[in-house]
């Protein structure tokens, strides 16, 4: 898979390498195109493949201070979706620059492409489900069901009193005119609810929703708001599975719990 992008004098390149997004920009990084490097590397980040490789040679900065976008956007994806996400410099003066500043401050930096693609970590264990929810009230019955199937296909019986509840919670709070797709993701010991939208929440309706999903929740769990790029954003729940509560998978034949003709 492979993606040119070119805006405003600065190119993207984009490509898959053994599950990894590989992004080289071209040419300049100043304060015009500064949101469209964020916007573009956060994109690729919530597309959660195993990780994010940003080449670096080929970009001119304006300014050593916008260098810094790329430690904004591993403040944003680390909790949500935490995939790996490496920066590629092999040119001195452009590494010197970055070191001078103390940058990236957060992001580990290789010589070489291929360096990065070998220290890229890969889960032990992940599923995942992406479902995109018909528009109408019968939304979080739906996102309701098909978290219960992932609890039950998973084998995490611990959730199947929690999980599903909070996807509704998370549903039932998006007011979104366009499709939200539910995202559910099962990491090691982490079991994630989110929902991708394009409505944004006020204050009160975050507080309001953070305090029902702690009445919903009975194991420890956080929960964010992750820019997606293209005017979305993910919002999330991120829940503890007690290993002692993990059972063996249930062999679920694969329906649709939705479906909708036109």
């Amino acid at each position: 898979m492979t993606a040119d992008i070119a805006t405003h004098g600065l190119d993207v390149d984009v490509r898959e390498q053994n599950g990894v997004l590989v992004v080289r920009f071209t040419g300049r990084l100043d304060w015009s195109t500064y949101l469209r490097v964020q916007d573009v590397l956060l994109d690729c980040a919530t597309k959660e493949l195993v990780g994010v490789v940003v080449e670096l040679d080929d970009l001119v900065a304006e300014s050593p201070a916008l260098l810094v976008v790329f430690d904004v956007v591993w403040l944003s994806a680390a909790r949500w979706p935490g995939i790996s996400l490496s920066l590629v410099v092999s040119d001195h003066r452009l590494r010197s620059t970055l070191e001078a500043r103390g940058l990236p401050r957060h992001i580990p930096l290789h010589a070489t492409t291929q360096a990065a693609l070998a220290s890229v970590v890969r889960l032990r264990h992940e599923d995942r489900v992406d479902a995109v929810l018909p528009t109408c009230r019968c939304a979080p019955h739906v996102a309701e069901r098909v978290t219960e199937r992932a609890c039950e296909r998973w084998g995490v019986q611990a959730l199947l009193d929690v999980a599903p509840q909070l996807a509704v919670e998370l549903v039932s709070h998006v007011e979104d005119e366009q499709p939200v797709s539910l995202l559910l993701r099962m990491r090691d010991d982490k079991f994630s609810v989110a929902v991708r939208t394009t409505a944004r929440l006020d204050l009160k309706q975050w507080n309001i929703m953070r305090r029902n999903v702690a009445s919903i929740a009975v194991c420890n769990f956080t929960m964010g708001e992750t820019p997606a790029g293209g005017g979305r954003h993910i919002i999330w729940a991120l829940l503890d599975v007690p290993q002692d509560s993990r059972r063996p998978p249930i062999p679920f034949p694969e329906a649709a719990v939705f479906t909708h003709q036109a």
